[in-house]
């Protein structure tokens, strides 16, 4: 905004149209709307970026989750059996 109202009093003040006023406003405008459109396609690449990962990530942790379930059971399996093995004490003996 500085930029605009610095460039159109100093083009009044040195006699400049009224044409070439509104010219370097649309100019500045030009400029601003893209780098705004820019802005704004560096957040919807963020955005997407961000989704894709979401995505690789969700399947990997549902991977991890049922690995640590599986080794889970397996333990208990595995202590269930040993449990079962071990001679057991005789009573009135």
């Amino acid at each position: 905004m500085a930029f605009y109202t610095t460039s159109s009093k100093f083009m009044m003040t040195n006699g400049a149209s009224a044409r070439q006023a509104a010219s370097a406003s649309c100019a500045y405008s030009t400029e601003m709307s893209r780098a705004s459109m820019m802005n704004i396609a560096l957040i919807l690449d963020a955005i997407l970026l961000a989704s894709i990962i979401i995505c690789a990530l969700i399947p990997l942790a549902i991977l991890v989750s049922v690995l640590a379930v599986v080794l889970f059971v397996l333990v208990l399996v595995l202590l269930a059996a040993e449990y079962h093995h071990t001679p057991r004490s005789r009573r009135g003996a």
